[in-house]
């Protein structure tokens, strides 16, 4: 999973991916450290799922956009349209199969 480098960057990669998930959390949540670790997994299993990690506090611009109030917050992108949104307390297993659905409509 890469990390935000510039502001900017999260609109150009939902543009320019099939499918985008983007983690937004913090360095101080243990969840989000967790829930990044078992995406890495995933997507290292679905190359066609770019993955991006936001952290907030470097980027609460991006954050406030988004209208993202609390972490870990996950964002998923298909074709450029925000398609999955989960936030706060959530399973990332049903959230795994949600985008695993999209990839197959895609296919």
């Amino acid at each position: 999973m890469q990390v935000l480098q510039h502001s900017d960057d999260l609109a150009r990669l939902a543009a320019e991916n099939t499918v985008l998930l983007v983690q937004f959390g913090a360095e101080t949540c243990a969840p989000c450290r967790a829930i990044k670790q078992r995406i890495d997994r995933w997507t290292a299993q679905h190359p066609q799922v770019q993955s991006v990690y936001v952290p907030v506090e470097a980027f609460p611009e991006n954050a406030a956009q988004e209208n993202i109030f609390s972490v870990p917050t996950i964002l998923v992108f298909v074709e450029g349209q925000r398609t999955i949104r989960e936030s706060g307390y959530f399973s990332l297993d049903n959230l795994l199969v949600q985008v695993q659905r999209y990839l197959d409509l895609l296919a």
